[in-house]
């Protein structure tokens, strides 16, 4: 019958070598991972700026505020253009005057397309949430939008002539002001 020799040390002291070579594995994985992580660390990706968020009855001054490089930002008065028109706002941008209008609600902006069309000029602007940006060609169209019918009325008497349209500066402004604001350039072409 074989001989069975037991062993006489305790657990720990059996597994004591073992212990060791496994910690120095560990500890050498751990080290090899925390110096490769750092150098695989891809490189973070930009994020996009968020654009402000407008609303309805919001102060045009305010909205031309938001407008990165628009300078000498002025409040101008909506006279009788009765309580859709909320405000109206005034800046300068690349060497143009820009008129900004608010308006309270919804209907006021298709109430202002139908001014455009019934102007059948073409012309290039931005708009968004409660909003709407133009290069200012002359006084005419926000004197339509203010129901300064007496204005209009001086000028068709006076005889002045309106500015010819920069149909290609209309569309550089309406474009920076739409990515500043997060809106939308629109063209009428009659």
């Amino acid at each position: 019958m074989p001989l069975l020799i037991r062993n006489t040390l305790p657990y720990y002291q059996r597994m004591k070598p073992i212990l060791g070579v496994a910690s120095a594995v560990v500890l050498a994985v751990s080290l090899a991972a925390c110096s490769s992580t750092a150098e695989a660390k891809p490189a973070s990706s930009p994020t996009a700026t968020p654009k402000p968020t407008t609303y309805y009855g919001e102060t045009a001054s305010a909205i031309a505020a938001l407008i990165p490089d628009c300078t000498d930002v002025k409040s101008l008065p909506v006279a009788k253009g009765g309580p859709d028109l909320a405000s109206i706002g005034t800046c300068v941008l690349g060497g143009r005057t820009v008129d900004v209008y608010s308006w309270a609600n919804r209907n006021a902006e298709i109430g202002m397309g139908s001014v455009i069309q019934a102007n059948k000029e073409a012309v290039t602007y931005a708009s968004g949430t409660g909003w709407a940006a133009f290069v200012r060609r002359d006084m005419t169209f926000q004197w339509q939008l203010t129901n300064q019918a007496d204005k209009l009325l001086a000028d068709s008497f006076n005889g002045s002539t309106p500015a010819a349209a920069d149909l290609p500066g209309e569309l550089e402004v309406a474009k920076k002001v739409a990515d500043a604001l997060g809106g939308q350039v629109s063209q009428y072409r009659p």
